[in-house]
């Protein structure tokens, strides 16, 4: 596995010795200063690459999104529209809707999972955070999940070992801790084109793509994400496509439920 990115350098020993002429006259002691080795390629793109990745992310307070959706579970297609409102580290609030109709309501912190389901017969889901762990990732948090929704870097899967190679101008990092792998794919704007994360116990997969980057306040965002997990042989599916997304506009999260739930 190749180590991260240092600058090694080489110690030459001064010359500490007197030399004598057949004079016996002292010759100046000469010190050299110390040999930068030569990087390589490789580590030179490391370098390139971890020097831009976090320019490249997409700064905000306030981000909102509206997206067609595909949500497949049990091998069924759902087809809806998601209203996606976050408050950057503090508040993930979606409306999901089926024809013209709220279908659902979510209120996220990095504690809590609110869930409000509107069609059929209502019901309301009032979890931690883990619920959202136990369907994806074990170190799944909120500000992964925030990264997810607009293409920033999860940086709960990144570690100073991870072995760093470019293939196909792609940048790309692969490394495991704590029984999970790992693989991130960047693109040559050092943005995440895809990853995978693997736990072995208890079983799960996480992947996760993106596509049709687009500028908003000089930062690239992705206009399609698609998400899917697997825990076990419980599969989720979501693919979303924006089809208008703002960048620092105030927003409300409105969340209430109702008196048979209180």
């Amino acid at each position: 596995m190749i180590k991260p990115y240092t600058n090694k350098f080489l110690l030459i020993l001064s010359l500490t010795g007197l030399i004598f002429t057949s004079c016996r006259a002292k010759k100046e002691i000469v010190e050299t200063g110390p040999l930068k080795k030569e990087l390589t390629e490789n580590e030179k793109a490391r370098l390139r690459f971890e020097s831009q990745v976090d320019s490249a992310e997409l700064a905000f307070d306030y981000f909102s999104g509206k997206a067609k959706a595909t949500i497949t579970t049990d091998n069924l297609d759902n087809n809806a529209t998601i209203n996606l409102r976050i408050k950057k580290d503090e508040i993930i609030w979606a409306s999901i809707s089926a024809f013209g109709i709220e279908a659902a309501r979510a209120y996220i912190t990095p504690d809590s999972v609110k869930v409000l389901v509107r069609l059929g017969k209502n019901s309301y889901i009032n979890k931690g955070f883990d619920y959202i762990q136990d369907m994806s990732n074990k170190k799944v948090d909120f500000k992964t999940l925030q990264a997810i929704l607009v293409g920033n870097k999860v940086r709960n899967f990144s570690d100073p070992s991870d072995e760093f190679k470019v293939e196909d101008l792609f940048y790309i990092l692969t490394g495991g801790k704590e029984g999970l792998n790992y693989k991130f794919n960047y693109n040559n704007q050092f943005k995440t084109d895809n990853f995978e994360i693997d736990n072995a116990t208890p079983e799960q997969h996480l992947k996760v793509g993106y596509g049709n980057y687009a500028s908003f306040n000089s930062r690239l965002v992705p206009l399609e994400i698609s998400i899917s997990s697997q825990t076990g042989n419980k599969k989720l599916a979501v693919y979303l496509k924006y089809i208008k997304v703002s960048v620092n506009e105030p927003l409300e999260f409105p969340f209430s439920v109702p008196k048979p739930f209180n």
